[in-house]
């Protein structure tokens, strides 16, 4: 019996020994560096630019902390067409170049598109989505 109790007691002394000579806290620092990487595509292969039509669906992801924004590319000079993103319109700019989609943080997300090109049937010429790390 007395074997057991001078090995507990040993063991235990040996614990707050090991204890008291460790460090208070911890620190691990990892680091690495992700290239950026952003990319859309749009599902839709064709569209009908004298008509309102659906565009299918755009899928976006960019991992840039700083976020992101999506463009439409479409013909210059337009007055009355629109892209409908998720249901909300968007005026196409006459510049041929119009925002449809932001974020201020990194993001995968998928929306529906719609094209209404208004008066401006015809003329919305080919369109394409950019995506561009902020």
């Amino acid at each position: 019996m007395r074997f057991p109790m001078i090995l507990a007691a040993a063991f235990t002394a040996l614990a707050a020994t090991t204890a008291s000579a460790a460090p208070a806290s911890y620190e691990l620092r990892l680091e690495g560096h992700v290239p950026v990487i952003c990319r859309v595509s749009l599902d839709a292969t064709t569209a009908s630019s004298a008509e309102p039509s659906d565009l299918g669906r755009m899928t976006e992801f960019c991992n840039s902390a700083s976020g992101y924004e999506v463009r439409l590319t479409h013909a210059q000079g337009l007055n009355d067409a629109a892209v409908y993103v998720d249901g909300q319109k968007i005026q196409l700019s006459s510049t041929g170049v119009t925002l449809i989609s932001r974020s201020s943080t990194a993001a995968s997300q998928s929306h529906s598109l719609r094209l209404d090109p208004g008066a401006d049937a015809g003329q919305v010429g080919d369109l394409s989505v950019n995506i561009t790390a902020l």
